[in-house]
């Protein structure tokens, strides 16, 4: 029987706020590496398709999309990426943002992911995660980050369910970075844990490439 290999991949976690779109985007411009947003992947759903208008039963309240429907949407877009030859199992590094999100999640995913590093952006001042919600929502057109019950719900539902899910991965996977710093200085925090997680792989013989080396291999589209 033939196993399939495993995505390697970066986990994303923050609070709604914490700026893990923003360190997501930016990671997924490095060659080889391709950053995956549930929440975009919800957001360009056709509206008015039947899993569009589902998913915005759920997100126009607050409130998580479920479990099955969730991974079901991520799947058939990892599939659709692969199909197109743009990511590959055991070569491209996926950033997650936004997924898992809760333990159930974590398991589902287990069979396809091979965790190298989560990044846990913790951000303890609620008010200035609440204002740069209100600067995204004014940015990028997302009334949902405006309304205060829909951002009231989305930080319950994080410290309920998100942040627990952090118990289903090794602790020595996750890497707590203050997310009240500027972009630029959360950026080059990540960027020197990833430097520094690819000296340990090279100083144990692994083959190199935990972040593929520049000309190493087709650069996806997608992460251009």
């Amino acid at each position: 029987m033939v196993v399939s290999p495993k995505f390697r991949t970066i986990l994303l976690f923050g609070m709604p706020g914490s700026g893990k779109g923003t360190q997501g985007v930016v990671l997924g411009h490095l060659p080889g590496v391709v950053h995956i947003s549930s929440g975009d992947l919800f957001r360009r759903l056709p509206k008015h398709g039947e899993l569009g208008r589902e998913v915005v039963s759920y997100t126009s309240r607050g409130l998580l999309v479920p479990d099955e429907l969730t991974i079901r949407i991520w799947k058939r877009h990892v599939q659709i990426l692969t199909l197109q030859e743009e990511i590959a199992p055991g070569s491209t590094t996926l950033v997650l943002d936004g997924l898992p999100r809760n333990f159930a999640q974590a398991e589902m995913l287990d069979s396809v992911l091979d965790v190298l590093q989560i990044f846990h952006l913790k951000i303890t001042d609620i008010e200035a995660a609440k204002d740069r919600l209100a600067a995204r929502a004014l940015r990028e057109n997302r009334l949902d980050d405006i309304n205060e019950e829909v951002v009231r719900r989305r930080l319950q539902v994080y410290n309920e369910e998100t942040i627990q899910t952090l118990r289903f991965y090794d602790p020595a996977l996750i890497y707590e970075i203050d997310a009240s710093q500027t972009p630029l200085k959360v950026h080059s925090d990540i960027v020197q844990r990833l430097c520094e997680l690819e000296t340990d792989r090279r100083h144990i013989s692994e083959p190199p490439g935990f972040i593929p080396e520049p000309n190493s291999q087709p650069q996806p589209a997608s992460a251009k």
